[in-house]
């Protein structure tokens, strides 16, 4: 006589389905469907992916806008990439682009003169079939950052900021004289 062996997953069911079936608890049936373990076979959506180049071809300020520009390309299985785009660690933009490999771009306004940091994190998605979307990881798989600078224009030369006492200077735009370790309001 010829004797096939079952799935462990399988033998669980069954046996849960009996204990019902022969008067056994629905109790009984959730432990022993309980004991089942898992699965080595099937591995997470996520396993293996990742940003494999991000690149950032420029970033520039312009008086009060910042802008930059670059590619990206993502690993075998992963269709898409999400990109956050940071201006001295503050978010301004999410952007998530299909496909294997392509070109990003990113500008924004409202930033004041000075120094500041423009970065780009990224992550490797999956879009599957029906348009659900699963981003990859807990934190960015590439970055890539870069310092841009704008210089303050010079007050006018009858702007009383011209003539503040002490090391003081006007940078907050509001005529009133404070020092470098002030906040604006």
């Amino acid at each position: 006589m010829l004797r096939q062996t079952l799935p462990p997953s399988l033998c669980a069911l069954l046996s849960g389905l009996l204990l019902v079936a022969c008067g056994g608890t629905r109790l009984e049936a959730d432990s022993a469907l309980a004991e089942e373990t898992l699965g080595t076979q099937e591995s997470s959506l996520c396993a293996g992916l990742s940003v494999s180049s991000l690149t950032l071809s420029g970033a520039t300020m312009y008086e009060n806008e910042v802008s930059g520009l670059g590619s990206w390309a993502v690993s075998q299985f992963s269709n898409a990439v999400r990109l956050d785009y940071y201006v001295d660690g503050v978010r301004y933009a999410i952007d998530e682009r299909p496909g294997n490999a392509g070109s990003w771009y990113f500008s924004t306004a409202g930033i004041a003169c000075g120094t500041h940091y423009f970065q780009v994190n990224a992550w490797p998605m999956v879009i599957d079939s029906n348009g659900n979307r699963t981003t990859c990881g807990s934190t960015p798989s590439r970055t890539v950052g870069q310092y841009v600078y704008w210089s303050c224009p010079p007050p006018p030369e009858d702007d009383p900021c011209n003539s503040c006492p002490g090391g003081r200077s006007c940078f907050c735009g509001d005529g009133v004289c404070r020092s470098h370790m002030e906040y604006c309001p």
